[in-house]
């Protein structure tokens, strides 16, 4: 839809700015700031892709398995695309030169923790409950954040939501 595509653009341009601002005037600084770039590019091109619970790989969507609940009332397992970690997979596999582990609460470990204030485009947000985390996106910048949500939906950006957010982004590259 419009407002999303409008969304999108808005935080595109968001991490670009920020990105040329992390890339700075040394070498090191602006490879990383190219991968962030890369990492949000990558992920942007799956919008619109359906949410397939244990979908996605760093190739790409695939088949999702069964979870016995409610991914399998939308026929998750039968159809091809990304849950929240396997789009995180997909977005990362060029720039880290390792897979990323395909569970959200395992990628919450996966890097550095860096206080939610201090998030960049790039960094990853994750959500949960009582400490046991259930959801990652991808932050692009401009409060917008790009995710595979829920069962019957697929890859949007959103705003991002404070509610159960975990007080830590974390940070790969």
């Amino acid at each position: 839809d419009r407002e999303q595509a409008a969304a999108a653009a808005a935080a595109a341009a968001a991490a670009e700015r920020s990105a040329a601002s992390v890339g700075g005037s040394t070498g090191g600084a602006r490879a990383v700031a190219v991968d962030v770039g890369s990492v949000i590019n990558r992920a942007m091109a799956q919008l619109g892709v359906r949410y397939s619970w244990g979908g996605g790989n760093g190739a790409g969507p695939t088949i999702g398995v069964r979870d016995g609940g409610v991914a399998d009332t939308y026929g998750d397992f039968r159809k091809v695309g990304f849950d929240c970690s396997g789009l995180m997979i997909y977005a990362f596999s060029r720039a880290l030169g390792y897979s990323l582990p395909h569970y959200s609460g395992f990628q919450y470990n996966a890097g550095r923790k860096i206080p939610l204030a201090q998030k960049r485009p790039g960094d990853m947000l994750f959500w949960g409950t009582a400490g046991d985390i259930h959801h990652v996106a991808l932050y692009i910048g401009g409060e917008q954040m790009i995710e595979a949500p829920y069962s019957g939906a697929a890859v949007r950006v959103a705003s991002v939501r404070y509610t159960e957010i975990m007080p830590y982004a974390v940070r790969v590259l």
